[in-house]
C-alpha cells in the first residue's frame, strides 16, 4: 500500500495502524516555481513507499501545531527550496532542535519545530533538512529545468534518509 500523502487542507483522519517510523514534512508554495520543489518530492515518494514505514506530509508553512506529528515518530525529515546556493544543488543537514521562544511569526524554522516537539512533549527525534537550491520562484507550478533535473537525485537522497 503506498503511503499516504496529506496535505495542510486534508481532513484528519482516524489511524488505526501503527504510527510511521519516519515522517518527511514537504513544505513550500506549489504555485511559487522552484518553490514546490517539495511537493513533487512528496508525490514521488508517496509512490514508493509503504504507509506503515512513512508519513509523507505536505505544507505551505512550518507552523508549531506540527510539534505533535513530530514528537510521534524516530526520525523526521524537512524538504524544501533554498532561495541562494548554485541552482539545482542539493545540501542535506543534521538538524537540533533550536529555541522555541515565545515570539510567533508566520514562519518558523524546522529547527524551532523541533524546539516545540522537545519542550511539549519531551521528545528528540533524530531530524535532517534536505533542501535543493531553486532559480525560478516566479508565479507557476512548474520547475525550472535545472531543479526539474535534479530532482531524482534529491528524492534518492531522502529516500536514503527514511531507511537509513
Amino acid at each position: 500500500r503506498p503511503a499516504k500523502l496529506s496535505t495542510a487542507f486534508a481532513a484528519p483522519e482516524l489511524r488505526l495502524h501503527m504510527t510511521p517510523r519516519a515522517l518527511v514534512l514537504a513544505y513550500g508554495n506549489p504555485l511559487r516555481s522552484d518553490d514546490g520543489v517539495a511537493w513533487h518530492v512528496a508525490r514521488h515518494l508517496q509512490k514508493r513507499l509503504a504507509a506503515d514505514d512513512v508519513e509523507v506530509m505536505c505544507v505551505h508553512q512550518l507552523t508549531p501545531e506540527l510539534a505533535e506529528r513530530i514528537a510521534k515518530v524516530e526520525r523526521v525529515i524537512f524538504v524544501d527550496a533554498a532561495g541562494e546556493g548554485e541552482p539545482g544543488q542539493i545540501e542535506c543537514v543534521e538538524a537540533d532542535a533550536g529555541t522555541a521562544d515565545g515570539n510567533f511569526t508566520h514562519v518558523l524554522t524546522p529547527q524551532q519545530v523541533l524546539a516545540f516537539a522537545a519542550a511539549l512533549y519531551g521528545m528528540r527525534p533524530q531530524a535532517f533538512i534536505v533542501s535543493i537550491a531553486g532559480e525560478n520562484f516566479d508565479h507557476g507550478e512548474a520547475l525550472s529545468t535545472t531543479v526539474r533535473d535534479a530532482l531524482p537525485q534529491l528524492v534518492k537522497r531522502v529516500s536514503s534518509l527514511i531507511v537509513s
